[in-house]
């Protein structure tokens, strides 16, 4: 036998790009084309963009959503689809933390990722990596001259700061925005909203229900199994009618942590030919053996289906089990726990008589369980959360008491979208639930003017800097994003139809004008109050594109897995395949 091993197997051969030139090109014609197509959204004189869905027989989408064009892009090329994934992690994070932004983002990134890859070029002797510590140094800086224009939404202006910042995400739709306003008047600040797509004549109509919001959606808790639980038609939504609600104060690693549960409720409701088998799992954590578990059971027909749930996570010590004797005393289920409540000695008759919860609704950031509700349930646990309000342990802690109670008492709003067809419908609701996200984060963080006011600002004072820095990579940095800030500008009057010409003067005129805003829409200018875009959305958009762009801007090579059309369609087979010998099982 030889001391070689000539048959050796090698691991997958991959695509390797290193090359300046070949790695700048397709790293900027992706980021590019990632713009264009979320860009064409931005603003009043945005377009709809269609989307072909993965699912067999189900209507194309027509949105206006930046977040939707993002998540729907992908490339047969397998490097820029790696360069893509890469790039929309700005424009999710965004969408996570401000609900809105997602489409400024997105171009930002671009802009930042090109004029950094311009300067490196230019400069081969400056170091890329100072050049992206710089640019990530200012981002506070950023947001403190953000929050040095913003209004509070208090007093006499509330309702008034609060629809402008409405109609600027609805890109200036009145009637949807005062749609979203009278729900949020519905319920106050610590209630929430669910959106229903109803066909009839473009209208809209709110109702307030008796509903719990979870700030936790199925992107953070199932993530690479979402898409196989979402079940309603628009393709947004994961739908429970009537669930019984399992508390579980700890971390499910095993799915047989839970396996003796199922199988209790699963039989009582066989013998008892229970309509709705379906169950809400809320716990601290979950292992992705047992997301993967639940998501095999949830495609089979003859099974119970069990929908996962993250707790939410705060600073606070003990929080996230306090959170579920909130939750305990909405849903009228007991809390679980490993020590002296096993989940395993749940009573099946009892879960299913004393269950308070008619649906569940989980989206992509967060859950609305609406209930029947138990008053009683309801005051008691109020009652122990004022007197612990009584004495809290720091100022944190007193607003979350409040933040709590709010919840337990306000309820939720039911948005009706109506529309002559399903794709004027879905377009709508998009638009709704980013202004209703864009008034949570003005509530929180403040507005700002809109129309490109701040960033026009920004990019001056950047401008303004460099001049006083000496060479180097800081002044670098300053003329990066002076030039970067301008592009989503560019888009927005773009779209509206203004020529570059007109665009280069339209800047000017911004800065110009410290009082007023000018409304693409309507033509004309108007007071600052009138034009107001949130805080959060402006931050969270310049912060993420900043952080994505400016690595992507000076990468030194690229290493990828071919994409093979034979082989993605042979796994697709074989998936199928499984999944119907699981059902047949």
């Amino acid at each position: 036998m030889g001391l070689f091993q000539t048959n050796k197997p090698k691991s997958a051969g991959k695509l390797m790009i290193s090359s300046h030139d070949d790695l700048n090109n397709m790293v900027l014609e992706t980021l590019k084309h990632m713009a264009d197509m979320a860009g064409s959204t931005l603003g009043p004189g945005g377009r709809h963009v269609l989307i072909e869905r993965p699912e067999m027989g189900m209507k194309p989408i027509m949105t206006k959503d930046g977040v939707t064009v993002i998540k729907n892009l992908g490339y047969l090329n397998s490097v820029k689809q790696l360069i893509l994934e890469s790039a929309r992690d700005a424009s999710l994070k965004t969408a996570s933390a401000a609900g809105d932004g997602t489409t400024t983002a997105t171009i930002l990134s671009y802009a930042i990722a090109y004029h950094t890859n311009q300067i490196v070029e230019a400069n081969p002797k400056m170091s890329p990596q100072r050049i992206v510590r710089e640019l990530q140094s200012m981002v506070p800086y950023i947001k403190e001259k953000i929050k040095s224009f913003s209004v509070l939404p208090t007093g006499s202006d509330y309702e008034d700061i609060l629809l402008a910042v409405a109609e600027l995400s609805a890109n200036g739709d009145t009637s949807l925005a005062e749609a979203v306003m009278d729900a949020f008047d519905t319920v106050g600040e610590e209630g929430n909203i669910t959106i229903v797509e109803a066909t009839g004549n473009s209208r809209y109509e709110v109702e307030r229900i008796n509903g719990y919001t979870v700030d936790q959606g199925y992107e953070e808790t199932l993530k690479k199994f979402s898409t196989g639980f979402i079940n309603d038609k628009s393709g947004t939504l994961v739908g429970l009618e009537n669930p019984v609600v399992l508390l579980y104060d700890g971390v499910v690693n095993d799915t047989m942590q839970v396996f003796d549960a199922l199988q209790k409720l699963s039989n009582y409701w066989d013998e008892t030919n229970h309509t709705h088998k379906n169950v809400l799992l809320i716990a601290h954590g979950f292992s992705d053996v047992v997301l993967g578990d639940m998501h095999q059971n949830w495609t089979h027909p003859q099974t119970i289906n069990v929908l996962p749930l993250v707790t939410p996570q705060t600073a606070i010590r003990n929080w996230r089990t306090q959170f579920l004797y909130d939750l305990q005393a909405y849903t009228g289920s007991p809390v679980f726990n490993p020590l002296n409540k096993p989940i395993v000695d749940l009573d099946p008759k009892s879960m299913t008589d004393n269950n308070l919860v008619t649906n569940v609704e989980c989206n992509r950031f967060r859950t609305s369980i609406i209930s029947k509700e138990d008053p009683e349930l309801i005051e008691s646990r109020v009652d122990e959360l004022k007197e612990q309000l009584k004495k809290p342990e720091s100022q944190y802690e007193e607003n979350d008491l409040n933040v709590r109670i709010g919840k337990l008492t306000s309820g939720i709003a039911r948005l009706y979208v109506y529309g002559p067809s399903q794709g004027e419908t879905r377009e709508k609701r998009d638009r709704a639930e980013d202004a209703w996200m864009a008034i949570r984060g003005a509530i929180k963080g403040g507005a700002c003017p809109g129309g490109g006011y701040v960033l026009a600002r920004l990019a001056a004072d950047m401008v303004n800097a460099a001049r006083d820095m000496k060479p180097g990579p800081r002044r670098v940095a300053a003329e990066i994003l002076s030039e970067a800030l301008l592009l989503p500008i560019e888009f927005l009057y773009k779209n509206y139809g203004y020529l570059d010409e007109e665009i280069e003067d339209a800047k000017i005129d911004i800065l110009n004008n410290d009082d007023y805003v000018y409304n693409v829409s309507e033509q004309e200018w108007v007071p600052i109050i009138k034009l107001l875009d949130s805080v959060p959305a402006v931050s969270e958009a310049i912060e993420n594109s900043i952080s994505i762009a400016s690595l992507l801007g000076t990468l030194g090579g690229i290493i990828s897995f071919d994409r093979d059309g034979e082989t993605d369609r042979r796994e697709q087979a074989l998936d199928r395949d499984f999944n119907k010998a699981i059902g047949a099982n």
